[in-house]
């Protein structure tokens, strides 16, 4: 089978290697769609110390079974699904709680020792598996990785019904919590943009109000003005910029919260107020994990409450996979989401 192998920082080659041989629970998924994930741009551009090549990436994935060994019954060979990434070893304290990717034993699909999905086919767990009806399109299964640590992160904290909600940056991600969180009832959602594009796009998916970052470098003080002086309910940072980051405690009002998803570089230091931290009462949260959202998103998905087809903007074949991670490289301001198509 072909393969986009990671042979090296900035180095992508189309490889024939062999068929995944699955083993007792595990399943061969034919793959129809992979989203292409900033996050593996950084890590191919060795921006990111996480894995290591030579290596198979792809976390976001749709496809078909293809063959299953298991004694499962209720997923028959040719069921469409979609791959929950985070593996875990199910008997731990954070398995036994739901949450597989706090596991100290646990993996993660398109990470050693798991391939993942820039390939015709890859092995999974049967257990990794979540299938999809037929109204949920192989493009948006491709990409629904994407969004579920951002909803699953707001759902895990809760929006305070008709509060104030804002998010830095205008990604997937932050597209995501947009939605999330006009889904989970806020009252107000403010994005932190930079530029016309970016800040119009901001509008269309469904922010209330935008600041841009080129006009207001101050946006802590924007933020206030714009909430009555009380600050946000939830300040969200999704571009993992420590400039950005820094500020965002002075985004929130007293009691608030922070949840960081964007990822810095590895030696990028960040500083906090932590003064203001105490005495405030503001509680930051880490968001990296994807468990409980999947089911959720895909039937809202599936009744059309939550599009996700607008978001992608590129598609690309197998082999020209380096054409998509240029557009990363180009900082190509009309990408929201490449996606290879098998």
């Amino acid at each position: 089978m072909k393969a986009a192998v990671w042979t090296g920082i900035n180095q992508i080659e189309i490889k024939e290697v062999p068929m995944p041989v699955i083993g007792q629970e595990e399943a061969l998924i034919k793959v129809k769609a992979a989203g292409v994930c900033a996050t593996d741009y950084h890590i191919i551009t060795g921006k990111l110390v996480i894995d290591n090549p030579p290596a198979i990436k792809g976390h976001e994935i749709c496809g078909v079974v293809e063959e299953i060994n298991s004694s499962r019954t209720d997923i028959p060979v040719g069921t469409r699904c979609v791959i929950a990434t985070s593996i875990g070893c199910g008997h731990c304290e954070h398995c036994r709680a739901g949450n597989q990717y706090l596991c100290r034993e646990g993996s993660e699909i398109g990470y050693k020792p798991h391939d993942g999905g820039y390939a015709e086919y890859l092995k999974v767990p049967v257990s990794a598996i979540v299938p999809i009806p037929d109204s949920v399109s192989d493009e948006a299964g491709s990409i629904l990785e994407s969004i579920v640590c951002p909803t699953e992160s707001l759902m895990n904290l809760g929006v305070p019904m008709a509060g104030t909600v804002f998010i830095t940056g205008m990604g997937p991600a932050a597209i995501a919590y947009i939605t999330a969180a006009k889904i989970m009832g806020a009252g107000k959602i403010i994005v932190l943009a930079r530029g016309d594009y970016k800040c119009a796009l901001a509008k269309r998916f469904g922010a209330d109000e935008v600041i841009d970052a080129k006009q207001i470098p101050d946006f802590g003080a924007e933020v206030f003005a714009r909430t009555d002086g009380n600050g946000a309910d939830i300040a969200i940072d999704a571009t993992g910029a420590g400039e950005v980051i820094a500020q965002l405690p002075y985004c929130c009002k007293k009691g608030g919260h922070i949840i960081l998803y964007g990822i810095p570089g590895d030696d990028e230091v960040i500083s906090f107020p932590v003064k203001k931290l105490i005495v405030d009462e503001i509680t930051i949260h880490g968001a990296v994990g994807n468990t409980k959202a999947w089911y959720p998103l895909v039937n809202l998905i599936a009744s059309k409450r939550i599009d996700l087809e607008p978001l992608v903007t590129h598609r690309f074949a197998l082999e020209d996979i380096d054409q998509a991670f240029d557009l990363y490289r180009n900082h190509d301001k009309s990408l929201i989401k490449a996606i290879i198509k098998f």
